[in-house]
């Protein structure tokens, strides 16, 4: 019957209209359902499960990959993966550390020990700080000390004894505000620090990492 709301008289044909829409498309996913379940149900289908995450890989894993690898892996393919593993590790203070010393040169190093009650040497205050961070003109020339003994983890450098010859260097090393800390909170009252003079230089891992890097073999 029209209204003034539904003048031609369409609303009850477009109820009736929507009603069966609902009914067909309720039909449609029931049928949809149950083809997925019978095809899931299927003798040899997988159970459905929702992608996500992959787990990591176990150690084992990882060990016979690399061991798979070594098996095609040439000497100048393993060496080259070595040396790219290490540049990573390297922030660029200490890529500047080892350019000033890859011409085989050695820089100044000390280790700032404390006193003991009975004046022996205690604990380490500052180790493997390096006149080597003045030279080499670095961002953060106070983590020498620590840039020096991240070198020495990967190889790159190695500790020598102490060079006589060197004796105005390590004046200005052992002046250097970090150091002068070192020392400072090292003493025990008239007992002053133990510092131990030693010298640092490229080892032949970082000369072989300096020129494959600057001769452009990587």
């Amino acid at each position: 019957m029209a209204s003034l709301l539904d003048p031609f008289g369409l609303l009850p044909r477009t109820v009736a209209v929507a009603k069966v829409g609902l009914r067909v498309a309720g039909y449609a996913e029931q049928q949809t359902m149950r083809l997925l379940s019978s095809r899931l149900a299927a003798p040899g289908n997988a159970p459905l499960e929702l992608e996500g995450p992959r787990p990591a890989a176990s150690l084992d894993q990882k060990m016979r990959s690399l061991l798979d690898r070594a098996l095609d892996q040439s000497t100048g393919g393993g060496k080259s993966e070595l040396f790219h593993h290490i540049i990573d590790q390297l922030v660029p203070d200490e890529a500047r550390i080892i350019s000033a010393l890859s011409d085989g040169s050695a820089s100044p190093m000390v280790s700032v020990r404390a006193r003991t009650a009975t004046g022996g040497p205690g604990r380490v205050v500052l180790a493997n700080a390096s006149l080597v961070g003045r030279t080499a003109n670095l961002a953060l020339p106070a983590m020498t000390a620590t840039y020096v003994s991240h070198l020495l983890t990967l190889g790159l450098l190695e500790r020598g004894p102490e060079d006589s010859s060197m004796k105005q260097d390590y004046e200005i090393l052992m002046a250097e505000t970090y150091v002068l800390k070192a020392i400072k909170a090292a003493s025990r009252g008239p007992l002053p620090a133990r510092v131990d003079k030693r010298t640092v230089r490229v080892t032949a891992l970082g000369r072989g990492l300096w020129e494959a890097a600057t001769g452009g073999q990587l």
